[in-house]
């Protein structure tokens, strides 16, 4: 059986904007520079996130640690999380999948019970055989989840379809030996920065072939 493991956050759920509005917010908070656009955002945002802090400015040198910032950050994002709608094009693509007899898993760095009650929200558990989600707030652990998932379930890497939006997503990809990884440019990363490194870049779900 084929196994389609989907990534959450800029692949399911489009949240790409809430994000960015709540960076900026936390910028100007702290009198930092602010207002980056959309596309600055897709041209920056990297793993570790905390490079991509490090990009905007932040030092954590005086007194606010990593983990101040991404806790701020997480409460604003749960407070604004309604307001987030599903990508565009994924209904019509968990469907095709489902047709075609694939089993469908959520592979992503949200925690665990926060992933759960977002997935629920948004009515698409129903969807996915398995929902893996990390056993923090700061996004450690998602591939070791991963590995010990495919090896319980049983699942062959070379039966997988990877589906996601940033290059973290091919590292994991490749970190769990599969190769048919696509990465689609409506998320967190620009299509630019996605060819950097691979030629399996799209611009929407819609363009994914399962």
């Amino acid at each position: 059986m084929q196994t389609v493991i989907w990534d959450f956050n800029g692949t399911i759920i489009d949240d790409v904007q809430l994000c960015l509005n709540i960076e900026n917010a936390m910028l100007e908070e702290r009198h930092m520079k602010h207002g980056y656009t959309l596309e600055q955002y897709r041209s920056w945002f990297c793993f570790p996130v905390i490079k991509y802090y490090y990009k905007l400015g932040y030092t954590f040198d005086q007194g606010e640690t990593y983990e101040h910032v991404s806790e701020e950050f997480n409460e604003m994002y749960d407070r604004w999380f309604d307001t987030v709608k599903l990508m565009p094009g994924f209904k019509e693509k968990i469907r095709e999948s489902i047709k075609k007899g694939y089993q469908n898993i959520i592979l992503s760095a949200s925690e665990q019970n926060h992933l759960n009650e977002q997935c629920a929200k948004l009515h698409i558990d129903q969807y996915f055989q398995e929902i893996i989600g990390t056993s923090d707030l700061l996004a450690y652990g998602k591939i070791d989840r991963a590995r010990r998932w495919l090896n319980q379930a049983q699942v062959n890497p070379d039966d997988c379809i990877y589906i996601g939006d940033t290059v973290h997503d091919l590292e994991t990809a490749q970190a769990l030996n599969i190769n048919h990884c696509v990465l689609i440019a409506q998320g967190h990363q620009s299509l630019e920065v996605l060819h950097e490194h691979t030629d399996q870049a799209v611009n929407t779900l819609m363009e994914v072939r399962l």
